[in-house]
């Protein structure tokens, strides 16, 4: 099998933007209140804005920050023969990310790399500078200038905000999915400490490496168990992405029936195992149906955006981004954004390893 089209990678980022936007306005919302105020079937549009315009939050923010890191790092190791930078590179990126949110930095602690908040094209980008619930975690992580690790972990957190931002790890080594679980472990372990949540993170950016070269998601959730066995403190993401096969068994047949209270027997989506077993069920149940899994995946009481980004990054890779509705890609704010960067991780690099490409320098440079 080889890489997929590039239409599926743009699918990739922008559905997992648009599952975002959608799940945004109703994150806090009890399920009850959701029927309430829009009726039995829920959400089914943007509504937070005018023009039935959407807006992505903290979510996809940090996921095109954690792709700015890999790319950087990439261009870096491509141009100087000098790897094992990610890590420190991947910190400093999401301080960039932490800026544009107009929160301050403990410089004092920043031990490694370059602090730089000003060079690369992502940190000029406007729209960005919008501050849309980030998760609590990753600001008091941040904000320390402390950057965890799996072997020194900053603290015990599980929360999604390790998981929702790591897609594009995925993209990055496509059809290597075990060195992308190990990728996306030591980059979610720079904020969240706790075995469940770096694994959980691992373990969906695998799944998206092998989607990346057309393995079915069955398939490529199956070979994530196998790599996931071989880590210490495995059981807990293990028995999650278990009980979304089993209930998906259960439920496969009767997708007519589904409702909000089925992917609710899989938790809220507040902590990492609960948002991707939430997520494996929904692009289970919807694997080839974009539009109805999202909706499915967003309409609960819990972590909607998350939930809804992380679907959207799995059913927008499996089905590319043509199968996206049309209305939801245009009015995203920010859409063209998330589409550059896209398209940039399926480049992953212009110029060479010997002549650097002055653009590509620009927009990426290597530290």
């Amino acid at each position: 099998m080889g890489k997929i089209d590039i239409s599926h990678y743009i699918g990739c980022l922008i559905g997992g933007a648009v599952g975002d936007a959608l799940g945004a306005p109703i994150e806090f919302l009890r399920l009850s209140q959701i029927r309430a105020k829009f009726g039995k079937d829920g959400i089914s549009d943007f509504i937070e804005f005018e023009n039935n315009t959407g807006a992505f939050t903290d979510d996809t923010q940090m996921t095109l920050f954690t792709a700015e890191a890999l790319l950087r790092a990439y261009h870096r190791a491509m141009l100087k023969g000098i790897g094992g930078a990610l890590n420190t590179i991947a910190h400093h990126s999401y301080l960039r990310w932490l800026h544009t949110q107009n929160i301050g930095v403990n410089i004092d602690n920043i031990k490694d790399g370059k602090y730089d908040v000003e060079k690369g094209w992502l940190i000029k980008e406007k729209v960005l500078y919008n501050r849309r619930a980030p998760g609590n975690t990753c600001i008091s992580a941040l904000s320390s200038g402390i950057a965890g690790t799996i072997e020194n972990p900053i603290n015990d957190s599980k929360g999604c905000g390790t998981i929702m931002r790591v897609a594009p790890v995925g993209l990055m080594f496509e059809g290597n999915n075990e060195n992308a679980f190990k990728v996306a472990s030591e980059l979610s372990a720079i904020t969240h400490g706790h075995p469940t949540g770096y694994l959980s993170a691992g373990f969906f950016v695998s799944i998206l490496s092998d989607l990346a070269i057309g393995i079915e998601l069955r398939k490529s959730i199956d070979n994530a168990i196998q790599i996931l066995e071989n880590w210490d403190n495995h059981s807990e993401t293990k028995n999650a992405v278990n009980a979304a096969i089993d209930l998906f068994e259960k439920t496969k047949s009767q997708s007519d029936k589904i409702s909000a209270e089925t992917i609710e027997k899989l938790g809220q989506g507040w902590i990492a195992e609960e948002a991707l077993s939430m997520s494996l069920y929904a692009s289970l149940i919807f694997e080839r149906d974009f539009k109805n899994g999202i909706l499915f995946s967003v309409n609960h009481s819990g972590d909607s955006d998350s939930t809804g980004s992380i679907t959207g990054n799995i059913l927008g890779l499996i089905n590319g981004i043509d199968k996206i509705p049309v209305k939801w890609k245009d009015k995203l704010i920010g859409h063209e954004i998330v589409k550059q960067v896209a398209e940039d991780l399926n480049i992953k690099m212009k110029g060479d390893s010997f002549n650097s490409n002055d653009e590509w320098w620009e927009k990426y440079p290597g530290f």
